[in-house]
């Protein structure tokens, strides 16, 4: 990847002065943040830039903060930016993402393991949910819940239902790892029904709020409301599932 030309093309739109498109240094650093939560606010890393004499340009201190990153997390960081600036300036956030993706879409954005889930797994993703929240990137949290419950079930799956790996969307997911876990208690006797038929309920209000304020749309449609409720669930969904991993 010629990084040099894609963070060209980045630049060009995030510089778009007076548009929803255009970031400011501390917008920047915000959705930095995201992935790499060592980054330093704006003030402080501009004031060590000028100790170290370094230019403080946007331009110059964006690509070195893109160069910083580790190749895997920088292309997570350019699907971000993809995502937000999408609405207001199509064509030319198109060709940056034709450019990085040969024409293939980047959503989704988080790719989480499908197999091997535990409770510290879990508690890194929630963490990233956080992480998000707390720089208001609500869409992007949504992103991660939904992307988390799709690898939990197939995970799921994989260990209890290897016949069905063949299913991938999330609500037949769902569906079969509800089923699963009722015959499972049912064998033990009479348990709270209503708790394990929660799977499908709580799964389905995620992906139709996920895919109400999708990647492509407006980058604050999601608000912190919905995030933070959605990490809730989420969490809640994973424990019970964690115990029939």
């Amino acid at each position: 990847m010629n990084w040099l030309a894609a963070f060209s093309r980045l630049f060009s739109i995030l510089d778009k002065s007076g548009t929803e498109a255009y970031h400011s240094g501390p917008s920047f650093i915000k959705v930095i943040k995201q992935f790499d939560p060592g980054q330093p606010d704006y003030s402080l890393y501009l004031d060590e830039r000028n100790r170290k004499g370094l230019s403080s340009s946007r331009k110059d201190f964006y690509w070195d903060i893109l160069q910083g990153l580790d190749e895997s997390l920088r292309y997570d960081v350019y699907r971000t930016f993809i995502e937000i600036v999408l609405p207001y300036f199509p064509k030319e956030t198109d060709e940056l993402k034709n450019y990085l993706f040969s024409s293939g879409n980047p959503v989704p954005q988080v790719k989480i393991p499908n197999n091997n889930w535990n409770s510290v797994k879990l508690n890194e993703t929630i963490n990233k949910i956080d992480n998000a929240i707390d720089v208001s990137q609500y869409n992007h949290a949504m992103t991660l819940s939904y992307t988390c419950l799709e690898g939990m079930y197939k995970a799921y799956v994989i260990k209890n239902l290897p016949q069905c790996t063949n299913v991938s969307d999330l609500m037949p997911l769902a569906k079969l790892v509800r089923g699963d876990i009722e015959q499972q208690l049912a064998k033990a006797g009479p348990y709270p029904d209503m708790v394990v038929k929660s799977i499908s309920t709580l799964t389905n209000a995620i992906a139709n709020s996920r895919n109400g304020f999708s990647d492509s749309h407006f980058d604050q449609d999601s608000y912190k409301w919905l995030a933070g409720y959605t990490r809730d669930l989420v969490n809640s969904i994973g424990r019970l599932i964690l115990h029939f991993l």
